[in-house]
């Protein structure tokens, strides 16, 4: 059975050390599982037995956000999967579009706490507009953070209607939907045709509800997912694959799914 971790973070080898400790700070109860660096995620993947990863970046400037996508186009190869960034309040979008497009990026991730953005606030909608025809994926934070933040900017109940005004857009919800908040992930969007990652959830939700979820939403819609370096793919993983899902529910959540997306 091969695997996509479809929810991956690194950071330049430089400044890695500085990231990792900043964002701890942050969030005092994390610990990081690897030294947040490409080399450091790659031997992760050799010992877990982690096929490919989507890595995940987050522009907190306007000004991040080139430079960033410059480094995506290049750490595309067979292990990593890099998806780009955009800042919502942004100029040019409609040109970073295009340049990630023509470096064969597939995908975007919003972080609408470190952002700072509600996400379904209208005047975001153009860029939702642009991504929806350009075919990217669009994977957004969800739900509550363990950092210092409002943890409202990005709701189940807001990704069900970013999805009714952009039913193209192919959105996946980080966290099962939206982090601590599964009750609300019942409630608006189980079976929505919107992706669901299962990253960092192994220790806060009740196996049951997960599997219900998993269940309710289809299995065909749900994307294995780590958080890695804040969560250890090996145990991500062992914990997803203890769950009483069936080897075919198992292959899709952990390769087939992510291949329609990225493939």
């Amino acid at each position: 059975m091969a695997v996509i971790d479809f929810h991956t973070h690194i950071f330049p080898d430089d400044l890695a050390e500085r990231a990792i400790s900043k964002l701890k700070a942050c969030s005092p109860d994390v610990i990081n599982h690897t030294n947040g660096t490409s080399g450091g995620l790659h031997d992760s993947m050799v010992k877990n037995g982690i096929d490919r990863s989507v890595l995940l970046s987050i522009a907190t400037k306007p000004a991040q956000v080139h430079v960033i996508n410059q480094a995506a186009i290049l750490l595309q190869s067979d292990s990593f999967i890099p998806f780009g960034t955009l800042h919502p309040d942004m100029d040019s979008v409609d040109k970073e579009i295009t340049y990630l497009k023509v470096g064969g990026v597939k995908g975007i991730k919003f972080h609408p706490e470190y952002q700072d953005f509600y996400i379904a606030d209208q005047k975001y909608y153009h860029i939702y507009e642009q991504l929806a025809a350009e075919n990217f994926v669009v994977q957004f934070h969800a739900g509550k953070d363990p950092g210092p933040f409002s943890c409202d900017h990005a709701l189940p109940a807001d990704l069900k209607k970013i999805h009714q005004h952009f039913p193209t857009l192919r959105i996946v919800a980080a966290h099962l939907g939206g982090w601590k908040m599964w009750n609300d992930v019942e409630k608006y969007l189980c079976g929505l045709p919107i992706y669901l990652d299962t990253s960092a959830i192994s220790n806060f939700i009740d196996p049951l509800q997960c599997l219900r979820i998993i269940r309710n939403h289809g299995v065909e819609k749900i994307l294995f997912g780590s958080d890695s370096p804040w969560f250890d793919q090996g145990e991500s993983l062992r914990w997803l694959l203890e769950l009483p899902l069936s080897d075919f529910e198992k292959e899709c959540i952990t390769e087939k799914n992510a291949l329609n997306l990225v493939a």
